[in-house]
């Protein structure tokens, strides 16, 4: 299975890696996405969603952005979306 190592949000290329922390965006001179939750856990599809939602819009609030991503990630573990390939 291929690993994903970038991802392009509203035009801007990131990096994604796993990383110290349980999440973060950068955009001051790399665009970049870390997570770092234990694997295979609704708190890693909640801040990998999270994390995204930051990329894909910076103007939201923080509260904005922490209750949208819990409620999508909620949903989408309910219904079952796992991670099926090992992280980085």
């Amino acid at each position: 299975m291929k690993k994903v190592r970038t991802h392009t949000f509203n035009g801007i290329t990131y990096t994604i890696q796993m990383g110290e922390i349980d999440g973060w965006a950068d955009t001051n001179d790399k665009y970049a996405i870390i997570v770092s939750c234990p694997p295979n856990t609704q708190n890693e599809l909640i801040t990998i969603i999270h994390e995204a939602m930051h990329a894909g819009n910076w103007s939201k609030h923080e509260e904005t952005v922490d209750r949208s991503s819990a409620e999508i990630g909620r949903l989408l573990w309910r219904l079952g979306y796992r991670r099926n390939a090992p992280r980085d």
